[in-house]
């Protein structure tokens, strides 16, 4: 099965959008970069159009513009995939209750940091994500809300009654390439009260 990345970028990412692909190239077959200063400005959700253009299915990695993957990701996920068949991811959180705040209320586990153990997890890091398309397929692209990737995609996911899984990982075998962090998601959207409305959603769609 063919293994394609998703990534989306934007202005100033350049070169760490560059170095990003570099890291990432020799291991898929295919990378669909989508471009919102080009096209339609669709945030972070550009990381699914590759979705659109997929003529079969696929292993699908959801990919960020800002970090630098190891040499052997893909072997890693593609083989978490097979073998929890679900979506996994290297960074998410658990939801631990309702009206809590999304980046600091929750158990979250970063891709950055050490994982000892893989778990079931609420919302994954869609930037560290991978599925077959078998298992699920998300029309995302288009979705209203944006510069929230990570809670729509496991909306979605939770709708459907798939599985998210995170893994285990060193830390350090994931790294972060420099960027301008105060333009950074985590920065300007940490007092979006959207993110705790989708964030309720799925805890109330997994705790009934």
């Amino acid at each position: 099965m063919k293994v394609i990345v998703g990534m989306a970028t934007f202005k100033g990412r350049e070169k760490a959008c560059d170095t990003a692909l570099k890291s990432l190239s020799k291991q898929v077959d295919t990378i669909y970069l989508y471009d919102n200063e080009k096209n339609e400005d669709l945030a972070d959700n550009g990381k699914f159009y590759g979705l659109e253009l997929i003529d079969g299915p696929c292993i699908y990695l959801s990919c960020d513009d800002d970090l630098l993957y190891p040499p052997n990701y893909v072997e890693v996920m593609v083989k978490a995939i097979e073998t929890h068949k679900c979506i996994v991811s290297q960074h998410g959180r658990i939801l631990t209750g309702l009206d809590v705040d999304y980046y600091s209320g929750h158990k979250s586990f970063r891709c950055l940091d050490e994982v000892r153990a893989w778990q079931l997890i609420d919302v994954c890091g869609t930037g560290v994500t991978g599925f077959s398309t078998e298992y699920f397929n998300p029309k995302l692209w288009d979705a209203q809300d944006k510069k929230m990737s990570d809670l729509v995609f496991s909306l979605e996911a939770r709708k459907q009654d798939k599985r998210i899984t995170l893994l285990p990982h060193s830390k350090g075998w994931i790294t972060h390439l420099p960027i301008d962090h105060s333009k950074s998601i985590a920065v300007t959207e940490r007092r979006n009260k959207r993110q705790i409305e989708i964030a309720n959603e799925i805890y109330t769609l997994r705790h009934g």
